[in-house]
């Protein structure tokens, strides 16, 4: 199974081509428009602005999990045969700006489907989390690191970070370009599994993506554990 996540800055249907090569089962899509189509798709879609949400696109029949809950911005739940995806666009402390009732931290969304993502079927939780342990200050709910600390007590590991070997706030490849600037290099965007072999991972690298995006993809493949 092959999964992608990827922060497109707005315009997806107009950038898709560049993913196609990925062949990928399960895309993770944010800044992407509520209304599109892709071929062979299912397509799942939150946010509060149609031109800027967060997409999960399924090859599989899939279907948005009855404990959705929208006050949690911009975090999807998504239900497949194979296997259980929460897609994530953390907004962090921005989502109160947007209404007081809205949350868009991503400790806050683990905490509310901790659930859907603890049954055992295999669970991917992928996307911008717009965080890092860089930043992490004494103190702080939204710290990185205790969602690190809290996914790793639910079973979950990251992608990149198993393969790598590399710690987090040190990683080597960077997934965002602040302002579209290779001296701005950060690395905020993650796929974390749990029940799953991942096989292969692949970060874009900026020359290939800096027209499209200020975001690279991260691709992975995987199999499930025996």
């Amino acid at each position: 199974m092959k999964i992608v996540t990827w922060n497109c800055n707005l315009n997806f249907t107009q950038k898709y081509d560049a993913l196609e090569d990925y062949d990928a089962d399960i895309m993770v899509i944010q800044e992407c428009e509520q209304e599109f189509v892709i071929p062979g798709y299912q397509v799942f879609w939150t946010g509060t602005n149609i031109k800027k949400g967060l997409g999960v696109l399924v090859k599989s029949n899939g279907k948005i999990h009855a404990q959705h809950n929208k006050q949690l911005i911009n975090f999807l739940p998504i239900d497949t045969p194979s296997c259980n995806i929460l897609g994530v666009w953390a907004y962090n402390h921005r989502a109160k700006k947007i209404d007081s009732a809205f949350s868009g931290n991503a400790y806050e969304a683990v905490e509310h489907y901790k659930d859907f993502m603890t049954t055992d079927k295999p669970t991917i939780i992928a996307g911008d989390f717009n965080n890092s342990v860089i930043w992490d200050k004494p103190n702080n709910k939204n710290n990185f690191q205790i969602l690190v600390n809290s996914l790793k007590e639910l079973g979950f590991v990251s992608a990149y970070h198993v393969q790598t070997k590399e710690q987090f706030g040190q990683e080597t490849n960077a997934t965002f370009f602040h302002t579209k600037k290779e001296t701005k290099p950060y690395h905020i965007d993650y796929i974390f599994t749990k029940g799953l072999k991942v096989e292969h991972l692949e970060v874009g690298k900026f020359a290939e993506w800096k027209q499209l995006s200020d975001h690279c993809p991260i691709r992975i493949d995987v199999s499930n554990k025996t």
